[in-house]
């Protein structure tokens, strides 16, 4: 892992919560998340920043030293955005900038504007997590992203943010074609109780305590085999009957793969469009979800399982 200006914040963050706790309820990140995200940090830092206390976290020497470091950069950073958007007023460039979560419907917005627009210019900034695209959007570095919040874990978005729901969906199950349960309409998540998974690791957004909170219902907790972030290599594991998955209903699994849905949908997440309520595409944002939902429920469509 390389550092980023977002795990600095994070650090910052922490570091004037005086609490993991408070740290995370300020971020609006899960706790377990956060607590993985700062032991990244501090495996690429090479030593520990803060120590459990009494009443809180106590802040290491090493982390002392890194806090003034990261307050300097955090500052000079973001002066020089502050210098580059006046740039961009001088220019009088109208840039369409465009962020979003790693899936579908990311590229699928950039496409519904240049819809919506004559001919604009767009960027395109994709994230595999969702707390940098919100920060984007709050530091005005976006105007526009397709977010995912889970239940339980709602996001918060800040002043001057305005954001619909795009759709409330369900995750599917991906397993190989010659799975017992691979013939089945709906699978009971009881029924995979004694079945190895391969998930991504743990987030900051609630994906993973989401599901988990579901099997706990199911009355079992998932035996995780394979942790992976890459969806390529998550299905080439499942195509090769090794483990079992969750999917996207919109995705498209490789060959030997089926999906099928879970009963009574334990495990879902909200897609949302968010933008600045100040940027160029707030006058338009109405028919730029119109399109985006419209472009969505084409391929919902397309994907019979998910249709039915």
């Amino acid at each position: 892992m390389r550092l980023e200006i977002r795990h600095l914040r994070t650090v910052l963050a922490v570091a004037d919560a005086g609490s993991i706790s408070r740290a995370a309820a300020i971020l609006q990140v899960t706790q377990p998340g956060l607590s993985s995200q700062l032991q990244r940090i501090e495996r690429e830092v090479g030593g520990h920043l803060f120590r459990r206390g009494r009443d809180g976290i106590v802040v290491t020497e090493l982390g002392q030293h890194f806090i003034d470091e990261a307050r300097e950069l955090v500052e000079r950073f973001d002066q020089l955005g502050a210098a580059g958007e006046q740039f961009s007023d001088r220019t009088h460039d109208t840039v369409i900038r465009v962020g979003g979560i790693d899936n579908r419907h990311t590229p699928a917005l950039v496409t519904v504007i240049r819809e919506v627009l004559p001919d604009p210019d767009v960027s395109s900034w994709i994230s595999i997590e969702v707390r940098p695209v919100i920060e984007a959007l709050g530091s005005n570095s976006v105007d526009i992203a397709v977010l995912h919040e889970f239940p339980r874990y709602p996001i918060y978005l800040g002043p001057g943010i305005e954001h619909r729901v795009l759709v409330t969906e369900p995750f599917f199950i991906g397993l190989h074609a010659c799975h017992p349960l691979a013939d089945q309409d709906e699978i009971v998540l009881a029924d995979l109780a004694k079945a190895d998974w391969v998930l991504p690791p743990d987030d900051e957004a609630g994906g993973l305590a989401s599901f988990r909170m579901a099997c706990g219902a199911a009355g079992f907790s998932p035996q995780v085999r394979h942790r992976v972030s890459s969806s390529v290599a998550a299905g080439l594991l499942i195509a090769s009957d090794e483990a079992i998955g969750c999917y996207y209903p919109t995705s498209e699994p490789p060959e030997g793969v089926v999906l099928r849905p879970i009963a009574g949908n334990p495990h879902y997440r909200r897609l949302l469009v968010a933008w600045r309520g100040d940027s160029p595409i707030a006058p338009v944002a109405g028919q730029v979800y119109d399109r985006l939902l419209a472009a969505y429920l084409d391929v919902m469509r397309s994907r019979p399982v998910y249709a039915t």
